[in-house]
């Protein structure tokens, strides 16, 4: 429904779509829903394929799993980022290294109740370096992932707009109610 309804609305003609009527709030909220859905998937892919994916085509359930969870969900992102019109931020960037960090810290409650490293990555006996790297690696992956996204976006609306006047990114995504911009 938000997809059909975003393609009819005309930002230029005044015509809006349901999400643009929301408080500003619920509209911040839905731009980093986006830009995460634009940006984990691709962090996830890489270092699954990079890190975890050993035996991941051991077996038949196992091929299809893996490339269905591991491969599709990039896909999928691809997807989100040609047929919709959302612009990631670059303010998303703190809010996005705190969940990493959140999902890092969950790891290792997991760890502490359960005794197991939920990604074998993270277990410090492996190099406190090595560790060290992959807590700093993978926020700078996910960094440089965001500016990737923002080129293509910023190519797509290129090509896509010939000529059509796009407004501003902030004027678009984050307009407060009643604003003909």
């Amino acid at each position: 429904m938000h997809k059909a309804e975003a393609a009819k609305a005309r930002p230029t003609e005044g015509r809006e779509y349901p999400l643009q009527q929301w408080p500003r709030f619920l509209q911040l909220l839905h731009v980093f829903l986006a830009c995460t859905i634009f940006v984990f998937p691709f962090l996830v892919t890489i270092v699954f394929w990079a890190l975890l994916a050993d035996g991941a085509f051991s077996n038949e359930y196992n091929t299809w799993k893996n490339i269905s969870v591991h491969a599709l969900n990039s896909v999928f992102a691809l997807l989100e980022i040609f047929l919709s019109r959302i612009v990631p931020r670059w303010a998303n960037i703190p809010i996005l290294i705190l969940v990493l960090g959140g999902y890092i810290g969950v790891a290792y409650i997991t760890h502490a109740t359960q005794g197991f490293y939920t990604y074998s990555f993270l277990d410090p006996s492996h190099g406190a370096g090595k560790l060290a790297g992959y807590i700093v690696g993978i926020p700078v992956a996910a960094i440089i992932i965001l500016a990737l996204v923002k080129g293509v976006c910023w190519i797509r609306d290129k090509l896509l707009a010939k000529g059509t006047p796009r407004p501003q990114e902030d004027e678009y995504h984050l307009r407060e109610k009643g604003s003909n911009v």
